[in-house]
């Protein structure tokens, strides 16, 4: 039975009769307790509480009051470490206050020494892991970050204590983190964060302000004596200011010391010369001594042999001796968290409560973010627990994490100026915890100076060497992400180095819902500063086929003048790149909102870069096209569905793949193009309900632009879509896919909205040329009838009377039809004419009535088929489309297999034409190509098929009566 569980009854946590533990001693505890009530001990608890309230007696009575059979507690130095192995043994804090029996006898305590290099030397030295039952260790003797190094198994552990915790994020610390992630683990600091912003790997589960420490007398006030050089040096100066103060304070007092902070050994060893010269008997302790040298001289300090100790850097952590009173700051320090610390040695309470501790530290050497501590005249009682509290306020930021924290030193940042902007929600903050990436990806590096400022994240990856054999060798990949939040004016920018990355934790920084900046206002970031172009990007802006180029890129001098007019039928701004004044180029791309500069900056340039756009967009009115493009199809914002469309087409990157492969519910479909059909609009919730077909698949999905994801999914069916292109894959939900990859809504006034941004093409045809029209006599068919039927020899349906009147001009020997009728069809039929190497893709719908007429029910379904068959005009992969549904339910119904290889073998994509037949049976030809007629819908509705067509340089034909 351990030392704690046997004497528990000896221990009383709130006794009665006497002082007990202090409230933030007890609030420590209770929170611990509380904490390993509901936690797995996958992260650790972080206790912060500011030096002197008495960390110690919190670890002492945690280990009584959570039944601990074994503790291990690792410190920042030797010389803390022997503190610990003294006071544990005894346990004097906790009889002290009447927390334990006084004639209880001592616990045994281990101090680690010497590392070991195997278990077996543990387990053989049985009166350390079976008689001792606490074990205390610097991270260097146990850490196992290092080699040849065995650490204490983690099976004979139940706790590890980290002690001044703030040094956890360090390679040794975050190794022994990691190497006890499955044993409980308590973190103690007064700093739960670090100037690099590095991480702990903890929860904070209690934080005591310094102000109630202030003002519950558990840490003294400080007064601080800011010292500019002197004539002979600001060592002297800090010396003789020094001198005086000491002299002062121990006319009042007897017991009191200096405690003397440099940055190096050689310096420690000049200044003890220097304090020795001027009448201040001191010596240094540092890490080149042997503990019991170190010892020496901190016992002549209590026994008034020396006036005071030189410590270097963090050496002096952990020294608890009350009569420190005055601090010298040689090497004033940078940062808050080890300032803190410092001031901890120099303001514990005794019972000389009425003094102040004192800090003498030169003004002149003050850099970095203690510049506020020591160029102010408020008392530094009252400012320094705002500086604390507001650094905690900033840790919501890293305060829990389970990411693997590297030993990453920020570099200088030197980033290219490139933004995404989103719009974002009032009241908008990134998430507080648990940002955790998906693997390979981690978090390495986080900063933020305030709220108002841009939290930088800096990502790592291990990449094997391309080159290396075996994927041996292993090269780090770093990425840097920004997120400039600007709160009044609601806009969030981006920049990341790989978006790849950064899709591995964005949605869980950044929870709320955000959308894109609108084309109207992303143009308003060039609009008003517009000089000249040097680049401009056109997109398709009707309909994306692979006959036209869904992009056309221009530059050079003048750019603007070499764009014709009529290219606005055609095309709207994708990007545009524009010279700004006379030394700055600034760029605007729409595909994903994004506007740049050419030039590189810093964090804080690259924040006024922002400031500055925000400005821009912002300010004035929208603005619907570019300056010197107003000939360009113009885009609007759209925030309502007025109408619903007439065909929903699918973005073209699906067409570009590869391989496509979609698992419904964990059925696979290879290749299919899923088919979007707009069912209903409810026009007060502003929403669109569609009905999507994959194969014999069907779910309902609804787009609504009141949300900033758009299309959500209205059925239980799980829908992902995996897309392979080259090396590259990518996998996203259906939903997902399409919020990403806007299809495009084609409406009947032949405009196109793409998520919130309605393009409007520069439409200059109305009139529709006679020779699209064509009558076919239908004889011996039944116009109702559609599909193909393959014994019928009299009242055919529309599809075998379409055969039959096109395979008259056709040759059996040279040519080929095919019946592509089916589920996620090309076309309902395929003529490929070798003769006159022309495609046919022919869609065929049968009529609603036995008689023709203007019907628009008849022409809905059969011209929104056409736009989707669009993709396939000049498409290099539609050879290979068609032999794959030729190995299932599609078939050659005219030609043969042969004369198909042959055709396919000698494709080249450009020497052929391809012609669309739009055939309806149930169209009175005379009187819907009359575009006086009233209510001539189907006309209406064949104009911007018919522009997104020629736009494909593709013909297309009307069949009708």
């Amino acid at each position: 039975m351990s030392y704690f569980e046997k004497f528990k009854d000896k221990f009383i946590l709130e006794p009665k009769n006497s002082a007990g533990l202090r409230n933030c001693q007890l609030g420590a505890v209770w929170a611990l307790k509380s904490y390993y009530t509901t936690t797995d001990n996958k992260v650790a608890a972080l206790i912060s509480m500011p030096t002197g309230a008495g960390k110690t007696a919190i670890m002492m009575a945690t280990c009584f009051e959570l039944n601990i059979r074994k503790a291990l507690i690792v410190v920042p130095s030797q010389l803390l470490r022997r503190q610990l192995c003294e006071k544990f043994s005894n346990l004097q804090i906790l009889k002290d206050v009447g927390c334990f029996d006084k004639d209880t006898p001592k616990v045994k305590v281990y101090e680690v020494i010497h590392r070991k290099k195997e278990r077996e030397e543990w387990e053989e030295w049985e009166d350390i892991l079976s008689e001792h039952d606490i074990i205390i260790a610097h991270p260097n003797g146990i850490s196992p970050y290092y080699k040849n190094l065995e650490p204490i198994p983690k099976d004979l552990i139940d706790i590890v204590f980290i002690d001044e915790a703030h040094h956890e994020p360090a390679p040794t610390w975050k190794s022994i983190n990691n190497y006890y992630d499955l044993n409980k683990r308590v973190f103690l600091t007064a700093t739960p964060f670090r100037r690099d912003r590095k991480r702990m790997q903890a929860k904070l589960v209690y934080h005591y302000p310094l102000e109630i420490a202030l003002r519950e007398n558990i840490i003294k006030k400080i007064n601080y004596i800011g010292e500019h050089m002197g004539v002979r040096g600001y060592d002297e100066a800090l010396i003789e200011s020094a001198k005086t103060v000491l002299a002062k304070m121990r006319a009042l007092m007897n017991n009191v010391a200096l405690l003397i902070r440099t940055d190096s050994i050689p310096n420690a060893k000049k200044l003890v010369n220097k304090y020795n010269t001027e009448g201040i008997k001191v010596d240094t302790i540092h890490s080149d001594r042997k503990n019991s040298v170190n010892d020496e001289i901190i016992n002549k300090v209590k026994n008034n042999e020396l006036d005071g100790i030189v410590c270097v850097d963090s050496i002096g952590e952990g020294i608890d001796i009350p009569i420190f009173k005055i601090g010298v700051m040689h090497r004033t320090q940078k940062s808050i968290p080890y300032t803190i610390q410092f001031l901890g040695r120099i303001s514990r309470q005794d019972e000389q409560k009425e003094q102040y501790a004192t800090l003498i530290a030169n003004k002149s050497e003050v850099r970095g973010e203690i510049n506020r501590l020591y160029k102010t005249d408020k008392s530094w009682e009252l400012l320094i627990p705002e500086v604390i509290d507001s650094e905690i306020k900033k840790a919501r930021y890293y305060k829990s994490t389970y990411s693997v924290i590297n030993n990453f030193s920020m570099p200088e940042i030197n980033v290219f100026f490139s933004s995404i902007i989103y719009k974002v929600p009032t009241g908008f903050e990134f998430a507080n915890e648990g940002i955790e990436p998906a693997p390979p990806y981690s978090i390495i590096h986080i900063e933020q100076d305030s709220d108002d400022d841009p939290l930088v994240v800096i990502t790592s990856y291990d990449k094997p060497i391309e080159w290396a054999k075996r994927q041996l060798y292993i090269e780090d990949n770093y990425d840097i992400h920004i997120f400039y939040h600007i709160k009044d004016k609601r806009l969030l920018f981006e920049l990341t180095t790989s978006e790849i990355v950064l899709k591995s934790f964005k949605n869980l920084l950044i929870t709320s819902e955000i959308e894109k900046l609108s084309y109207n206002k992303l143009y308003k970031a060039i609009s008003s500063n517009y000089a000249d172009y040097i680049m401009i990007g056109m997109k398709n802006a009707t309909l994306h086929g692979t006959a036209q180029p869904s992009y056309k890129t221009i530059m050079g001098s003048s750019v603007n003048s070499t764009i014709r007019p009529s290219e606005g039928r055609i095309f709207g701004t994708g990007h545009a790149l524009v010279n700004i004044g006379t030394d700055d180029t600034w760029g605007i791309s729409t595909k994903k909102s994004r506007v740049w500069s050419i030039q590189r900056g810093t964090v804080h340039e690259f924040k006024n870069w922002c400031d500055q756009l925000a400005e821009l967009i912002t300010e004035g009115n929208p603005a619907n096209s570019l300056p010197g493009l107003s000939f360009l199809a113009k885009t609007i914002s759209v925030d309502k569905y007025k109408k619903l469309p007439l065909a929903i087409v699918l973005d073209d990157f699906i067409f570009k793949s590869d391989l496509v492969e979609i698992y419904v519910d964990g059925t696979v479909y290879m290749n299919i193009i899923p088919i979007i059909v707009p069912k209903s609009i409810d026009v007060i919730q502003n929403t669109i309900l569609c009905e999507v077909s994959i194969s014999t698949e069907t779910f309902d999905i609804q787009a609504c632009l009141d949300n900033s994801d758009i299309w959500r999914n209205k059925s239980d069916k799980i829908v992902q879509l995996k897309f392979d292109k080259g090396t590259t894959s990518n996998q996203y939900s259906f939903c997902q896919f399409l919020n990403i990859y806007n299809p495009s809504l084609i409406m009947s006034d032949g405009s196109i909205i793409e998520g919130k941004n309605k393009i409007i093409p520069n439409t200059s045809i109305e009139i529709l040329p006679d020779e699209i029209w064509k009558k076919r006599l239908w004889d011996n068919c039944n116009i109702k009838a559609e599909r193909y039927d393959a014994i019928a020899t009299t009242n055919l349906p529309v599809i075998n009377k379409t055969i039959e009147l096109i395979k008259a001009n056709y040759d059996s020997g040279i040519d080929i039809i095919i019946l592509d009728d089916g589920s996620n069809e090309i076309a309902d039929i395929i003529g490929i004419k070798k003769s006159s190497n022309e495609i046919y893709l022919i869609h065929c719908k049968a009529s609603s009535k036995t008689t023709p007429g203007v019907r628009k029910i008849d022409g809905d379904i059969l011209f929104t088929q056409v736009l989707r068959s669009i993709h396939w005009i000049y498409n290099n992969k539609l050879f290979k489309r068609i032999s794959e549904r030729l190995k299932n339910n599609s078939k050659i119904v005219f030609g043969n297999q042969t004369v198909y290889d042959t055709i396919k073998k000698e494709f080249e994509i450009n020497e052929w034409d391809y012609i669309i037949l739009a055939v309806q049976p149930g169209f009175d030809i005379d009187k819907i190509k009359d575009n006086n007629r009233k209510n001539n819908n189907n006309y209406e509705l064949a104009i911007p098929m018919y522009e997104r067509v020629i736009s494909s340089n593709a013909r297309i034909e009307i069949w009708g009566s």
